[in-house]
């Protein structure tokens, strides 16, 4: 899996236990594509204190996910949805409205 998609996806599920400066660093860079630099300016602090943060925001994102998991558990039932709606169309007559309201159904599981 991508790193960054991996770290956005810490963030999504974790970031809430960052703190405030954490979360603002780690969406100007994952989020907003910002570079150390501007980062940097915007928060009054050195380029490598910024890099520092990231490292350690990280670091503790992916500790969380050891210990809860929610992010392994999220994927897992989102590959479960793709295997089933594959299942489905593999399956599905034409005009088949009770498989079409099960896909439907199955499509928002992870929404």
């Amino acid at each position: 899996m991508d790193r960054i998609y991996y770290i956005t996806l810490l963030l999504d599920f974790y970031g809430e236990l960052l703190t405030e400066k954490q979360r603002q660093v780690m969406s100007g860079y994952y989020f907003d594509d910002c570079s150390l630099n501007e980062i940097a300016e915007e928060h009054s602090i050195t380029r490598q204190a910024v890099q520092d943060m990231i490292k350690r925001s990280e670091k503790l994102l992916e500790q969380y996910e050891n210990k809860l998991m929610l992010v392994d558990k999220y994927l897992y039932r989102v590959k479960l949805k793709d295997e089933i709606i594959r299942e489905i169309e593999a399956h599905m007559e034409k005009g088949s409205e009770a498989l079409l309201h099960i896909k439907a159904l199955v499509e928002h599981i992870t929404d």
